[in-house]
């Protein structure tokens, strides 16, 4: 029994560990029909179309959620709502703030700049995981004036091939089109980042936070 026990139990570490170092990749797409963001991991595909206003799941590429986006009137009437509640919590605010002291404001303030300083370190670990994998655009150049199509297209050509010594994994394509007045084209890029790096980062911001005196802090908001 205990020989399975650890067997189990070594199986379940390393698997946590594979999964840990497969990287996360978000894939950003605009386009004339597509405007999206995709986040894949294992068996696990997200998506957010935002032109269709469609949100999706899948596992094991089969579709388990999809669900569309709430339309505009609604989201009018709740962000009307929203602020007639935040005028009354402001009122309510000015009230309590004659209360506060000048003391009681400084420590707020320097406990504000803490968590902020905390947050951004946060936030340049988490940049510096990210890895960018892939860039695609595509433009098919169109004015209505051929003459000027073909100047600015000799000019984005030049643009293209400095862009491809810089980032050799791009791809960048460039047409001319004569035919059309008004340009068109689309772009996607994919980002990738280990969810242990993640793990780390916010590992640290955690243990880095004074999480006493933000817990006392909220108390004594709710308090007044």
């Amino acid at each position: 029994m205990g020989t399975f026990f650890v067997v189990a139990v070594s199986i379940l570490v390393f698997s946590a560990l594979v999964c840990l170092a497969i990287p996360i990749r978000l894939r950003l797409s605009f386009s004339d029909r597509k405007r999206s963001l995709a986040l894949s991991w294992l068996v696990m595909d997200v998506e957010g179309n935002l032109r269709e206003k469609v949100f999706r799941l899948d596992l094991f590429h089969q579709r388990i959620i999809t669900r569309k986006f709430k339309k505009d009137g609604e989201e009018v009437k709740r962000t009307k709502k929203k602020k007639s509640k935040a005028k009354v919590e402001v009122d309510q605010g000015e009230k309590k703030k004659s209360k506060l002291r000048p003391l009681d404001l400084w420590i707020k303030k320097e406990l504000v700049m803490r968590v902020i300083r905390i947050a951004f370190r946060f936030i340049l670990d988490l940049l510096r995981a990210i890895r960018w994998d892939e860039l695609s655009l595509e433009l098919d150049l169109a004015t209505p004036d051929p003459a000027l199509t073909g100047i600015l297209y000799g000019q984005l050509c030049a643009v293209k091939y400095s862009a491809n010594h810089f980032f050799p994994s791009a791809r960048i394509e460039v047409q001319p089109d004569f035919v059309n007045q008004l340009p068109r084209g689309s772009a996607e890029t994919v980002f990738s980042v280990r969810p242990v790096h993640l793990v780390v980062s916010a590992s640290k911001m955690f243990f880095a936070l004074p999480k006493i005196r933000i817990v006392k802090a909220l108390i004594e908001v709710k308090r007044r």
